[in-house]
């Protein structure tokens, strides 16, 4: 089947065409060599970034040659079977294909320099199902640092194998060694060890015509990654190549793609498709027996922009399509009944400015359209016309929220998050200095979704009486947490309902702000504790926490309210609430926040501020964890190689957490804060830290202190004892690699130890 309005003469003559202008004037190579190319992938793993140019990079990567930076430590949350049905309309399953600026960015890295402005994050992973790691390499590995936020999230991650025009050989990766492909061995072993989920395979180019059996080939190389990868893999197949193997993209499921579409787990179809494609579709996949939600369809966020070079970028619908309209095809998905691939997020912020001279950019406000429907500022400044074609009618009534499915937050067993968002606001960043932004995408968790509103719109007048309600932020500044805050509104009837910031209230002057949603088994006792403050409200309205519940032979939403007894005003407290529920078969589904009282300011007040939350069954006893060897190491061979602080962990007995999570390379830690003379550098999600020589600035006399800081899935923190690290044994590195080249010492130069501090 050939795309709508494109006639046999035309496809015939753009391949003929192509395949001429290539063998007349073949492109030039202006890139950086083969010897460069690798020099920078080096640096690059030092950072964390692991991708490979061509094959034989590929074949020659082995389990041995990874960095333990490179490794993501999260394992993925299991979410609940359930989803979330606030929505009154029927809804789609999302992937999210990255794609921002050709990937690999020093942000996105374990140790990341301090930016002018906040870059993309994926803000609203409760709504993606997939997230896929798009870049133009040969074999794109997803950074640790997403890996880590998107598991924390209980959101699947894939890396991507991408044959694009240009590249040498493809029939390479057809190639076997007794009877297994070799591709597929590698993919599968890159994904245990660099801990992510599955592959996105996308083929952009023809094999040679002497290739025989080729859909077959295919297919079997697809089942043997689909085999390895395991039962919890996953492999996505793009429209691209088809059967009569040519590029020829589909734009839906067909006989052309409908044996590699059964072969991998899912197909992400091109993005032109339409309204007759979706029937043919569903038509095709019920013949084969191919389920709708297992039709990915592409939607192309940038076809909404005006000012592309080269041809016009259609996605669905062909008029204004993408963009901010992104959740209107959202919308003709869910009711068809087949999934979504967003593909190109980030064009939020690679299209408008992310320079924020107020509390938002303009590319943060266009996000915000395009997921919530909030509305656009009148000036863009991008030069699609001055903005006007992301100025659409639809948006506001059709964002990404109101279509894609949401999950509940954590796992049926276990829910934490420190309220960090992505980046944050560094108070002194340095005299002269205009980077003011830490960026922290690893360390991204699960974050209350909270509807932002105009001020305005809440203060328009209505016949309606005043209404207290309850609402939240998330500030960028350390400490963090979240700020529950109180004002008198107005209800108006054109205004968006309250319910995602708090409810009206339920009895006299008692009203409620839901946090989380979640779904949760109580077959065993529950705690929740809270790490919060209390702010100047306390002091005229009670806060206190809440849990809604469900029984198995009910709908209706029960509570538990707890008040804080005696709140201090800006005083660190920790409360464990222990919670029982009335059956064994209850389910713990919401989080929240509630005040109790009555005050007349109508100034928005805060009323307490929440650092942490963990909710986990009563009974996990954590066993007795340490943090020992702690140490000064050597990565890399010269001249790009780092120092690094190292360490190790141990424990009073082999007993693992029944309901806790557990990691392949930090077994009970979630993370590690690297501390030198009471500053802290930064977060480590493995055994070592990159530490450079400015950490020493600013710090007194010729020794410091180290201290790792360890914190444990369930809530507790480890530290190791202080260790006195000297300059001179910081700085004897590069003397030692002098001495080391002198003596001609024969060793590992990747992993060479320097200095033992502590064992």
């Amino acid at each position: 089947m050939l795309p709508t309005g494109f006639p046999d003469w035309r496809k015939i003559g753009w391949h003929v065409g192509k395949k001429l202008r290539d063998i007349i004037n073949p492109p030039a190579d202006t890139g950086p060599s083969r010897e460069e190319r690798r020099a920078q992938r080096h640096r690059d793993g030092l950072k964390g970034l692991v991708y490979f140019d061509d094959f034989d990079e590929v074949e020659a990567w082995s389990a041995e040659d990874v960095d333990p930076v490179q490794q993501a430590n999260m394992p993925l949350l299991k979410r609940s079977a359930s989803r979330v049905h606030d929505h009154v309309r029927p809804t789609t399953l999302v992937l999210l294909c990255h794609d921002y600026s050709g990937g690999y960015h020093d942000y996105e890295s374990v140790r990341p320099p301090l930016l002018k402005d906040k870059l993309y994050a994926c803000n609203y992973p409760q709504y993606v199902d997939t997230f896929v790691y798009f870049s133009h390499k040969l074999v794109c590995v997803p950074p640790p640092t997403w890996i880590n936020t998107m598991h924390r999230n209980g959101v699947k991650v894939l890396g991507t194998f991408i044959v694009e025009p240009g590249k040498l050989n493809v029939e390479r990766m057809l190639d076997q060694v007794n009877g297994e492909f070799i591709i597929a061995k590698q993919l599968a072993a890159m994904a245990d060890v660099f801990g992510f989920d599955g592959w996105l395979l996308n083929i952009e180019l023809e094999f040679p015509k002497s290739v025989k059996d080729l859909t077959s080939k295919i297919c079997a190389l697809i089942r043997s990654l689909k085999l390895l990868l395991g039962p919890a893999g996953n492999v996505v197949w793009y429209d691209a190549l088809t059967t009569d193997n040519e590029v020829d993209h589909q734009n839906g499921l067909t006989l052309k793609n409908v044996p590699f579409a059964l072969a991998a787990d899912l197909l992400f179809t091109n993005y032109k498709w339409t309204m007759k494609t979706l029937k043919e579709a569903d038509s095709t996949g019920e013949v084969y027996g191919l389920h709708p939600t297992k039709t990915l369809f592409g939607i192309d966020v940038w076809a909404q922009n005006t000012n592309m070079p080269g041809p016009h970028r259609i996605t669905f619908p062909p008029k204004g399509g993408g963009g901010t309209n992104t959740g209107l095809a959202l919308g003709v998905l869910a009711e068809a009944g087949f999934s979504t691939a967003i593909f190109g997020p980030a064009w939020t912020h690679e299209h408008f400015s992310t320079s924020a001279e107020s509390t938002l950019s303009t590319a943060e406000r266009v996000e915000h359209a395009m997921w919530l429907g909030k509305r656009l500022p009148s000036d863009l400044g991008c030069d699609c016309h001055e903005g006007l074609p992301h100025q659409t009618r639809e948006y506001v009534g059709t964002p990404i929220v109101n279509h894609a499915c949401e999950f509940p937050a954590g796992s049926t067993h276990f829910f934490e998050t420190d309220f960090n968002g992505a980046f944050q606001r560094v108070a002194n960043p340095g005299a002269q200095s205009e980077k003011h932004i830490r960026p922290m995408l690893g360390s991204q968790g699960p974050l209350p979704h909270l509807l932002p509103m105009s001020l305005p719109a809440w203060e328009q007048a209505s016949d309606r009486p005043p209404t207290r309600v309850l609402y939240g932020e998330l500030p960028d500044e350390a400490p963090g947490g979240l700020i529950v805050n109180t004002r008198i509104i107005r209800m108006h009837e054109k205004t968006a309902p309250f319910e995602s910031w708090g409810s009206h209230p339920q009895r006299g002057t008692h009203y409620r702000l839901c946090l989380f949603k979640l779904n949760m088994l109580a077959d065993e006792s529950l705690a929740a504790t809270i790490r919060f403050k209390c702010l100047e409200a306390s002091t005229d309205i009670a806060p206190g926490f809440y849990m809604g519940y469900i029984m198995s032979d009910s709908e209706k939403l029960c509570y538990i309210h707890v008040e804080i007894s005696f709140p201090r005003s800006n005083q660190v407290q920790d409360k464990t609430i222990m919670l029982s529920f009335p059956t064994a078969d209850s389910r713990l589904v919401e989080f929240g926040v509630y005040g109790l009282g009555l005050i007349e300011d109508p100034k928005p007040l805060a009323l307490c501020q929440i650092f942490n939350l963990t909710i986990k069954p009563r009974s996990q006893a954590e066993s007795c964890w340490t943090i020992v060897g702690v140490r000064v190491t050597k990565r890399g061979r010269s001249p790009d190689h780092e120092k690094r602080l190292a360490w190790k962990w141990s424990s009073s007995d082999d007993s693992r957490p029944a309901f806790l999570p557990w990691s392949k390379t930090t077994g009970p830690f979630t993370y590690f804060d690297v501390m030198i003379s009471g500053k802290e550098l930064g977060r480590a999600y493995c055994t070592e830290f990159p530490i450079h020589s400015e950490d020493f600035d600013g710090c007194k006399g010729e020794e410091v202190e180290a201290v790792i800081r360890g914190r444990l899935f369930g809530g507790s923190e480890v530290a190791s004892l202080p260790i006195q690290l000297s300059r001179d044994e910081y700085f004897a590195c590069a003397k030692d690699e002098e001495a080391r080249k002198r003596a001609a010492v024969v060793g590992d130069p990747n992993a060479t130890t320097l200095v033992y501090l502590y064992g």
